[in-house]
């Protein structure tokens, strides 16, 4: 499952973060992930008073907190924190922590800066909050020396909403000025960028993003009537119409319903957008990042295109996380797995405890029949990201395919918990299993088909649903009805074959059915 990063929504105030951030280290093996109790990483004996100090460039943007009465308003704060970070990062000389990593640091429990501090190793901190009144937005925010909390700049604006590119250009400028000193013309130049002069086009620019990294459904439907109202005002938004081409790709990509179009309505749209975000502004990351994801629902059996893209988004944007792990998940595809893991190294090292790339980099560990560390990578990624439904899916698969059915229970509990409300096949097809374990394979059964019945075309199943539902009646002692899932799933390539090389699917690997899907789909040029 090539997913992209699975991202929760909620505000947070600077005195109310946190509680968790776990650093990933590589070596030979994934080690388990532990946590010392001022919230920095093992060993507690030495580390917490020892460590080196954080490089002097180094600052995390905290989630400004929405102060605004409308809760509707949590995407302007969510959408200005990312955009300054973005913005930050485009500063060679800072070293600025992910939004995806500051996300996590959300909470109830108090954490002071020093603690802070040390724990993201970084010397500075933003933190600040947003309210919305009418059409005024008023914004707060300080820059804090994390040693002893010292506040080295804080301002205060009020202006129109229509200007909030201007503030966040702004508060951008005055964090890079006060720890790297006066900017070069290039970071100037970088911070003053936009992607669009329209105040509106922004907003719902903003609105989109926030929708989007919800990852449902529901919430990549309504991103997509955002996006397309920001082009509407600004047509040459290029960005805007990346994002767009993305989100109709989630669809294809997750296996999600989408009333009123089909698979290749939504590959058209996918493939249109992403089109006119390169024509548009051949030097955007997320264009390209666009092109090359949808490049792999255009050309099923081989990729065609989507490798140069990748290279070009990541070349344009070397720390984007995204990129790095979606490039990474189509090498996994292509069976490069030593490439592949590189991939999700380098999106683990730029985002800590990145759930989606943890997930991916898991399943690989799991394909190479390396379960142990399939189980500690996914773990880690739990730790990290306790509401992430897909790790839960994933570890209760690494966990039957062991035969470890009792410790599966709960992880099906919670992938069931968390799940989307308009996405449930994959958590519904191992309950059905579990149901199935119980002793009730009738009910089982009947669980799995009434399952079956919610999909767009459930004699067609897209590669993603296909796996879950494949293996779930395997696992009930179905081999026919497994095989038969497997051969009808749509499109067949490489996606279909990735999902294949899933050892719970060991038992009919060497049946005559299964060799000759797996001989039609194979990569031709196999290197493991």
């Amino acid at each position: 499952m090539r997913r992209t990063d699975a991202r929760r929504r909620g505000g947070t105030a600077w005195g109310r973060v946190l509680a968790v951030a776990v650093p990933l280290c590589f070596g030979t093996s994934v080690p388990a992930w532990s946590q010392c109790p001022d919230g920095t990483p093992p060993p507690c004996a030495v580390r917490p008073y020892h460590q080196p100090a954080p490089p002097p460039n180094s600052v995390a943007v905290m989630y400004l907190d929405n102060e605004s009465r409308d809760t509707s308003d949590a995407y302007l704060a969510d959408g200005l924190t990312e955009e300054i970070t973005t913005k930050l990062g485009q500063v060679g000389r800072l070293a600025v922590t992910s939004n995806t990593t500051m996300r996590r640091y959300r909470g109830s429990n108090a954490l002071e800066p020093t603690a802070l501090g040390r724990s993201l190793r970084v010397a500075q901190l933003v933190s600040g909050s947003v309210r919305r009144a009418g059409h005024r937005i008023r914004v707060n925010v300080e820059l804090l020396r994390a040693r002893d909390g010292v506040q080295l700049w804080a301002d205060a604006y009020d202006q129109s909403d229509a200007d909030l590119l201007a503030i966040e250009e702004e508060i951008a400028r005055r964090v890079a000025t006060a720890i790297a000193g006066r900017l070069l013309p290039d970071e100037q130049a970088a911070l003053a960028a936009r992607p669009t002069q329209n105040g509106e086009a922004y907003d719902h620019f903003l609105r989109g993003n926030f929708l989007m990294a919800q990852r449902s459904p529901g919430a990549a439907r309504r991103a997509i009537a955002e996006y397309q109202d920001a082009i509407v005002q600004d047509l040459g938004f290029a960005r805007a119409y990346g994002r767009l081409s993305l989100a109709y790709a989630l669809f294809l990509d997750w296996g999600w319903p989408f009333p009123g179009l089909t698979y290749d309505s939504l590959l058209a749209r996918a493939a249109a957008a992403a089109d006119h975000a390169v024509g548009l502004d051949s030097g955007s990351a997320d264009a390209w990042l666009a092109r090359a994801y949808v490049a792999t629902y255009l050309h099923p059996r081989d990729f065609a295109g989507a490798l140069p893209a990748f290279v070009r988004a990541i070349q344009l944007d070397p720390r984007n996380a995204e990129a790095h792990h979606q490039y990474g998940s189509i090498l996994m595809c292509m069976g490069r797995d030593s490439l592949s893991d590189a991939e999700f190294q380098r999106a683990i090292a730029l985002d800590p405890g990145r759930g989606i790339s943890l997930d991916n980099l898991a399943e690989l560990r799991n394909f190479q029949h390396h379960p142990d560390e399939a189980l500690r990578i996914a773990d880690s990624g739990i730790a990290a990201n306790p509401d992430a439904y897909y790790l839960y899916v994933d570890r209760a698969d690494f966990k039957l395919t062991r035969g470890d059915v009792a410790g599966a229970r709960p992880d099906v509990e919670a992938a069931i918990r968390t799940r989307p409300p308009d996405y449930t096949i994959s958590s519904e097809a191992l309950a059905a299993t579990m149901q199935a374990y119980d002793g009730d394979t009738a009910g089982g059964r009947a669980r799995l088909e009434r399952a079956v019945t919610q999909l767009a075309d459930p004699a067609h199943p897209d590669y993603t649903n296909a796996q879950w539902i494949a293996l779930a009646w395997l696992r009930m002692g179905d081999r026919g009805r497994a095989l038969t899932v497997l051969e009808s799933a749509q499109p067949r390539g490489l996606n279909l074959w990735y999902i294949m090389r899933d050892p719970g699917f060991d038992p009919i690997r060497r049946d005559p059915r299964f060799r000759a899907l797996d001989e039609e789909i194979r990569p031709k040029d196999l290197s493991r």
